[in-house]
């Protein structure tokens, strides 16, 4: 029944906006009744962009629907990106790949530039005092590079001038509300990816919300909330599921510490989190020069580990579920270790299967890293599934899944680990057609990444060269940003008691 109302209720969202258009169209321009009729085909025929703009609070929506009024805006933002983000790789590419990155994580500071060049070269003493007033998770690469780079540093600061005055000149003959509304999406590079990727639909909605704003923020503040109400939901049947099932739960704990002791250096994950905190700020990379780029996708903020495994220890040492695990988490665990969590990969299975249209991307980290996984071994998920009454949840291939046949995989992936070698820096970079600002609970900043590498051994060493000294716990990928948290609370750790065919 949860699964047919979740199908219900996304078709009669997109039913009552296209009703609404539908009766709100009066006469008018030619011009204006083509872009109504087309917008209409548009979201028939393909519900993601218009789920995703829903997905979105009151305020960025109305800047991006303002901002897709004038689309011939973005198709120049675009150029201009084009050719700063070359001048950028142009200044940092004489440098080792570990300098390279320090100098992209100091870029998401312009201001902290502006002050370590300001009036030339400064002291080790002078760039310690200068970075006071920055979160604690810049100090190391300006301790670093501060000074060590200032010649680099000082022509990216002359770039972000550049940039800034031909920004402010190409929108100075705009009405003031969409000049207000475009520089506040420069704080959103996601966003404005996703909509020069998709000018099409973003010159539409604009121009439909032009014409009808009262209507389109009545339905899609409907959808939102719809939205909203769905995610709470399928969330907190994630933790009940989670919650009946022990051993599911114990390998979750199990795959949570191996993680971060691989790929966060160390880090003790056990550590609480004393203080829960509903929305954090993470510095983006500029939209202008872009996420470093040799990652295979796109890379616009560090997040703190436990965004990517779905829970983190509390104050008493329980455990907070706050979402589904991430795409790249996910994919962590069964590129490397398919059949050591059977019991966690059965619950992921199960959870897809019950949601099959979630508003979390979490079906698609499932049918990339699961059940088109030729190295997992589907028997053992059937017996699983069996010892839990159930029947045909775990598609049956033969163990070790279909050899000879690749594992298929989406033309864009909505997060994954990025890839650890140097590619073809593209001159855009490529976003998944939805993103959404976190509100993620975060704890204190993150901490500049050990330049250790990874502990685990590289599977074939001619694939898998040394990585940068870059936190992949931190790393966040353009997957749809996960929004709307329920508030966050304790799971109960489940009972060894609890039979498995009385589960669900």
């Amino acid at each position: 029944m949860n699964l047919k109302l979740n199908l219900f209720s996304d078709t009669l969202m997109l039913f009552g906006l296209w009703v609404t258009l539908l009766i709100a169209t009066p006469e008018f321009t030619v011009n204006a009744q083509t872009d109504v009729n087309q917008f209409r085909q548009f979201i028939t025929e393909d519900s993601t962009l218009i789920l995703g703009l829903a997905g979105y609070d009151a305020t960025l929506r109305q800047d991006i629907l303002i901002t897709g009024q004038h689309p011939e805006v973005l198709t120049k933002m675009t150029e201009m990106q084009e050719t700063s983000q070359a001048t950028f790789q142009t200044i940092v590419d004489k440098y080792d790949r570990d300098t390279q990155f320090g100098i992209y994580e100091l870029s998401r500071y312009p201001q902290l530039i502006t002050e370590l060049t300001a009036n030339g070269k400064k002291s080790k003493k002078e760039v310690e005092q200068i970075v006071l007033t920055y979160p604690e998770e810049i100090h190391e690469s300006a301790k670093e590079y501060g000074s060590k780079r200032y010649d680099a540093l000082n022509a990216i600061n002359n770039l972000n001038q550049k940039s800034d005055a031909d920004f402010n000149q190409l929108i100075a003959t705009y009405p003031d509300n969409f000049q207000n509304s475009i520089r506040r999406l420069l704080d959103y590079p996601e966003v404005l990816a996703t909509m020069t990727d998709n000018l099409d639909f973003a010159r539409l909605a604009g121009s439909v919300y032009q014409q009808y704003p009262r209507e389109m923020d009545k339905e899609l503040e409907k959808m939102h909330n719809r939205i909203k109400a769905q995610k709470a939901a399928e969330l907190a049947d994630y933790q009940k599921q989670l919650e009946e099932d022990p051993e599911a739960y114990e390998e979750m704990l199990a795959a949570a510490e191996q993680f971060a002791s691989e790929e966060n250096a160390g880090q003790d994950i056990k550590q609480p989190i004393e203080q829960e905190v509903e929305v954090v700020h993470v510095h983006h990379y500029s939209y202008w020069y872009g996420y470093p780029y040799w990652y295979g996708y796109p890379y616009w903020r560090p997040y703190p580990w436990y965004y990517h495994s779905g829970f983190y220890y509390g104050p008493g040492g329980g455990i907070v579920i706050i979402g589904v695990p991430s795409y790249w988490y996910v994919s962590w665990h069964h590129r490397h270790y398919p059949n050591r969590y059977p019991h966690l990969s059965y619950h992921y299975c199960r959870h897809s299967r019950r949601h099959p249209h979630s508003h979390y991307n979490f079906n698609r980290t499932v049918n990339v890293n699961i059940d088109n996984n030729v190295n997992i071994n589907r028997d053992n998920l059937a017996k699983i599934d069996n010892g839990r009454g159930n029947f045909n949840l775990v598609d049956k291939r033969p163990a070790g899944g279909d050899v000879g046949r690749p594992a298929t995989r989406p033309a864009t992936k909505p997060d994954a680990r990025p890839v650890t070698k140097p590619v073809t820096p593209s001159t855009r970079p490529v976003t998944k057609p939805v993103a959404k600002p976190s509100t993620r609970p975060a704890t204190k900043p993150v901490t500049m990444p050990s330049a250790r590498p990874t502990t685990r051994p590289a599977t074939t060493p001619a694939t898998r060269p040394s990585m940068p000294p870059v936190n992949y716990n931190n790393y966040r990928s353009n997957e749809r940003f996960r929004q709307n948290w329920s508030s966050p609370k304790p799971a109960a750790r489940p009972s060894r008691s609890v039979s498995p065919t009385r589960r669900r």
